[in-house]
């Protein structure tokens, strides 16, 4: 008999500084959310790619299988995620979850950021998620907010990403 849970829940979050780009610093990393460009007017302060929305999913799906969070599986002292492509981090968690015997239900996210507008990149960042997580758009929830003053009262910008992932045995 398996007596493992049929189901598991993670929940995992991330935020980054935002910094708007300028001429002087031309060529830097455009600011991505699920493996989407939603700006190249802005970039996120990171060791990788600093996609915020990969990186609390990758906490979700470690957290439900009670892993260790990202930091520890891929710290930002370690020279080898320098500019790395944070899918391979969801696709390591995933491998993870597989191997504990579970795979993706559905998986939603939420994104506060004052700038820049998110909205009109939700279609494109569902359907990387879903084909990233092996389930159907309608499995996949994005919501995004501007936060009013959350990062605004700081004179700061930023973006904050709340994921929760529902496993289900195999």
């Amino acid at each position: 008999m398996d007596d493992r849970p049929v189901y598991l829940v993670g929940c995992g979050s991330d935020s980054h500084i935002i910094k708007r780009a300028t001429a002087a610093r031309a060529g830097e990393k455009p600011l991505l959310l699920a493996g989407t460009i939603v700006s190249t007017e802005h970039t996120a302060v990171s060791h990788s790619d600093g996609d915020a929305v990969y990186h609390a999913l990758t906490n979700a799906l470690l957290l439900a299988i009670g892993e260790r969070d990202i930091g520890y599986h891929f710290p930002d002292t370690d020279a080898r995620y320098a500019g790395a492509n944070s899918e391979s981090f969801v696709r390591e968690a995933l491998s993870l979850a597989e191997g504990a015997g579970y795979r993706v239900s559905n998986a939603t996210v939420m994104l506060n950021a004052s700038e820049p507008k998110i909205s009109e990149h939700i279609p494109e960042m569902k359907k990387n998620l879903a084909h990233l997580l092996g389930v159907g758009q309608e499995r996949i929830g994005i919501g995004a907010s501007r936060g009013e003053g959350t990062w605004t009262g700081t004179g700061a910008l930023g973006i904050y990403a709340i994921a929760q992932v529902s496993l289900v045995r195999r």
